[in-house]
């Protein structure tokens, strides 16, 4: 139980929206004098494996700003602060697991990171989850670095067309919510089974991925849904947010036309950004390319 959520979160974290049809969506109505666009990433995949990212690219000139979970426009920033944040100080993994536990998450480490608790051990554990989870994968699936995020591309263009990045939330928010929403016993134990279960975890991502390149909505939501999120876990990781952001974007949309990439369980099913937008009167209609 404990590693659905764990991996369910992952999901979150590193999934979009995805499609053709399903992908890409125009907001309008309600008073807009401009439509703004909705568009789903996935850290896992090159934008060249998405079809039409092109045309979808080219629509980036014609909006305002640029929204997305982050502005990005300061990488090495963030990945300080980051690392920062993720570093235990008055806990160790010794006193997190038991002798049993630690040599299993070592060994798993070691295997997949190539790297043990010796030199990981003060790293929070939902963060060694995620490099976990994230590594394994990329050595299942023989890439040699991790592709460049589709959220990336979009701020990239749109500094280069000369647009506003605005970022949903700070690194401040992003990491709380990742790092400190669950105690660090919870995290450990996750861990554990994220090491005890990583290829049912794999196989599950490259069904999310199959799913996304086919613009399979309802199966993404479905191989989420069987991850067994708590209601909590949902609550803190989708619904909240999915409730700030619309909130935001209320004001923004108005005097601005928005181009939005954020993560396909944000924008899915009855609590998504596509059902809150248009539960407020905004048509929300797939863009056709």
């Amino acid at each position: 139980m404990r590693n659905k959520i764990l991996f369910a979160a992952f999901i979150a974290l590193l999934f979009s929206f995805s499609a053709n049809a399903q992908l890409f969506w125009k907001v309008s109505g309600n008073g807009l004098a401009k439509p703004s666009y909705l568009f789903g990433t996935h850290h896992l995949i090159e934008k060249e494996k998405i079809a039409n990212f092109d045309k979808v690219l080219a629509y980036v000139p014609q909006v305002d700003v640029i929204v997305g979970e982050m502005d990005m426009s300061n990488m090495l920033d963030m990945q300080i602060k980051m690392i920062k944040e993720c570093i235990m100080k008055d806990t160790t993994m010794h006193q997190l697991l038991t002798t049993e536990e630690y040599a299993l998450v070592d060994s798993g480490l070691k295997e997949v990171v190539g790297k043990g608790l010796k030199s990981l051990g003060k790293i929070k554990p939902v963060m060694l989850s995620t490099m976990y989870e994230l590594m394994f994968y990329m050595k299942q699936n023989k890439l040699k670095k991790e592709p460049e995020s589709v959220d990336m591309v979009f701020q990239k263009e749109g500094k280069k067309a000369k647009k506003k990045i605005i970022g949903f939330e700070t690194i401040e928010q992003q990491m709380d919510i990742l790092f400190n929403s669950k105690s660090l016993k919870l995290q450990a134990l996750d861990l554990v089974e994220a090491v005890k279960n990583k290829d049912k975890s794999s196989e599950t991502l490259i069904k999310l991925n199959e799913a996304y390149l086919k613009g399979d909505l309802t199966t993404m939501s479905k191989l989420g849904d069987d991850q067994q999120m708590s209601d909590n876990d949902k609550k803190i990781l989708i619904t909240n947010r999915n409730k700030n952001w619309m909130e935001q974007l209320k004001k923004l949309m108005p005097d601005k036309s928005c181009f939005v990439c954020v993560g396909c369980l944000h924008l899915a099913d009855e609590e998504g950004l596509i059902q809150l937008l248009k539960n407020v009167g905004y048509s929300v209609e797939p863009v056709l390319l």
